[in-house]
């Protein structure tokens, strides 16, 4: 894996290619789907830092420009589950796979395939698609957490 001036550089590379590719405007919508401040790309570039619970989320962010040896690496990491529940829902997964049609696992075998090439399938318009529903997911899942949130909070006091 890359680190200091070298992630720097190669962070700066690849929003430049999604920039390029059309998928991103500016750094500044990076910043929005990381969820931080412009400054803070800003400082990963110059610097070469960034949070390492951010990385995964780097490097899917920009399979689609760049591979996992542009990072440094000869394979993405495949996180590992540390919990039984974690293992439960893995196989439950399995299962809902297992039974999907063909077009839904290869739907999914190319959402999961990092920088395989693309299937003859997969056009601009497909790209499009699944960056609409990682938006629209993103902010499902960010009104979830909202809400779960309000409903935690107690009140003290009379």
């Amino acid at each position: 894996m890359l680190s200091g001036k070298d992630l720097g550089r190669a962070i700066e590379q690849a929003i430049n290619k999604k920039i390029a590719s059309g998928s991103v405007k500016s750094k500044a919508e990076v910043a929005r789907h990381f969820k931080v401040q412009p400054p803070s790309i800003y400082d990963w570039i110059k610097k070469g830092s960034i949070s390492k619970d951010k990385l995964p989320e780097l490097w899917r962010f920009f399979a689609d420009v760049v591979g996992p040896e542009h990072w440094g690496l000869n394979e993405y990491p495949i996180p590992t589950p540390t919990n039984p529940d974690t293992k439960s829902e893995l196989l439950d997964i399995n299962n809902l796979y297992q039974a999907a049609s063909d077009e839904i696992r290869a739907i999914v075998a190319f959402l999961l395939s990092g920088n395989a090439p693309e299937p003859d399938w997969v056009d601009h318009d497909v790209r499009a698609y699944i960056a609409a529903m990682e938006m629209k997911v993103g902010k499902y899942l960010k009104a979830l957490e909202s809400e779960r949130k309000s409903q935690n909070i107690t009140k003290t006091g009379t």
